[in-house]
């Protein structure tokens, strides 16, 4: 049990390791891609594969979703796998 818990424990380490290394590139790319647009969109986070954006306006946010796609394809190209499979903007909070 205690082996299983600890192969458990790695593996979760291995896969958040995975998502910060993910995040870093994230990060180092987007602006290259976003192009001029970037000011008006800034990262939020990724959860289950769905990248959220902050967005600074609802033309921004119009701009985003026709651009979704796009963009979704130039970000997947720096990762092995597809990693992001859409692209949302974030709720206001």
């Amino acid at each position: 049990m205690i082996k299983q818990a600890g192969d458990a424990l790695k593996q979760w380490q291995r896969g958040a390791r995975m998502d910060i290394e993910r995040m870093a590139i994230l990060h180092q790319v987007w602006e290259r891609e976003a192009g001029h647009l970037a000011r008006h969109w800034a990262l939020d986070g990724v959860k289950r594969g769905v990248l959220y954006v902050k967005v600074s306006s609802p033309a921004a946010t119009q701009e985003l979703q026709l651009r979704a796609t796009s963009l979704m394809r130039a970000l997947n190209k720096y990762f092995r796998s597809a990693w992001i499979k859409g692209i949302r903007p974030s709720r206001a909070s």
